[in-house]
């Protein structure tokens, strides 16, 4: 029994000294490249509204210079539609309760609805056509 202990007492000796010259450091992901994507699942008969109200999101963000989604139309599964926003800022992104381009974005589309009052309705709507939805942050390899 003393052979035993004696024995894993020196393979963790060695063990030990193998970790010690491995010294870990802090250590940032390289060449990558942060996402939002968020999967929408639109109550029966609403993708068409959806799709027309989507239209005047882009609008206003191609007006405000303001970019948008990458946007995926699914042909299988429990969701209708992916988007895929690019986090320029990687996961710092998420530190902006109303981040400058979302401003420009909402100040856009205020002007374009006519009036704030306007543009909330319209949101409020298409929020309306939503059965359920999730969202992941995600990084790709560069």
């Amino acid at each position: 029994m003393k052979k035993v202990n004696l024995f894993v007492i020196l393979l963790l000796f060695v063990a030990s000294g193998l970790f010690a010259q491995n010294e870990i450091k802090p250590a940032k992901f390289e060449n990558v490249s942060w996402h939002e994507v968020v999967l929408i699942d639109f109550k029966p008969g609403t993708i068409e509204r959806a799709k027309e109200i989507i239209e005047l999101y882009k609008a206003a963000g191609a007006a405000a210079q303001v970019p948008g989604p990458e946007t995926h139309w699914f042909m299988t599964g429990e969701y209708n539609m992916m988007l895929i926003w690019t986090m320029k800022g990687g996961p710092a992104d998420m530190e902006w309760r109303r981040s400058p381009d979302g401003v420009k974005w909402w100040s856009e589309f205020i002007r374009q609805q006519g009036s704030k009052e306007a543009a909330k309705v319209l949101q409020k709507e298409y929020t309306s056509l939503i059965q359920k939805a999730t969202s992941y942050i995600t990084r790709k390899e560069l």
